[in-house]
């Protein structure tokens, strides 16, 4: 018999945590190619731009991309920035805690870490995930499109269009995982 443990969060938890990782995971994509792309091809890369810490590649983007930009696109990057700072503890408790829970408030969990020899607490209720999951979206939005919309569609236009994934699978159905039915693929209709 092969045993395991139960994280003992809701699925509602598990969904909003994994949103959040995923969209922390792409900002800061998106920033390090920002960065990366504010160098020549003949410039030797500085030791931050190895990607092992964010938080030296945020400095950098700071620098290299933000102070380098003028009027309305550098305000809305700077905001970025500093709601970016804001948020990298929550983030931090999301990534490297273990979760726990209390009868007395089961509506809330607790994200328990270790940083520094000393122990770090966050109190999340599922509410909250959503909400930090819909700010970093956002973010991600004005990060890549600091010009908002005319930015967007500057970038769709290059490419030539674009469908996502949800839409493909609207369109197209479910893309089967391996393994899965392959009446569902769209290839085989």
């Amino acid at each position: 018999m092969i045993h395991g443990l139960n994280t003992e969060l809701s699925e509602r938890e598990i969904y909003l945590i994994g949103s959040i990782v995923s969209q922390w995971g792409f900002l800061e994509s998106d920033i390090f190619e920002q960065t990366l792309l504010s160098f020549a091809e003949s410039d030797s890369l500085p030791a931050a731009m190895n990607n092992a810490q964010f938080s030296a590649v945020l400095d950098l983007w700071l620098v290299r991309v933000i102070e380098q930009l003028n009027g309305p696109k550098k305000e809305v990057l700077k905001a970025c920035y500093a709601e970016i700072i804001s948020l990298n503890e929550y983030r931090q408790a999301i990534v490297h805690s273990r979760w726990e829970w209390s009868p007395n408030a089961p509506e809330e969990i607790t994200a328990v870490r270790i940083h520094k020899k000393n122990i770090k607490q966050v109190k999340f209720t599922a509410d909250d995930l959503a909400d930090l999951s819909l700010a970093l979206s956002q973010i991600r939005y004005r990060v890549r499109y600091p010009g908002g919309l005319e930015d967007q569609a500057a970038e769709m236009m290059a490419a030539g269009g674009y469908v996502s994934r949800r839409a493909w699978g609207v369109l197209f159905g479910p893309t089967p995982a391996k393994g899965g039915d392959e009446a569902d693929d769209p290839e085989n209709s």
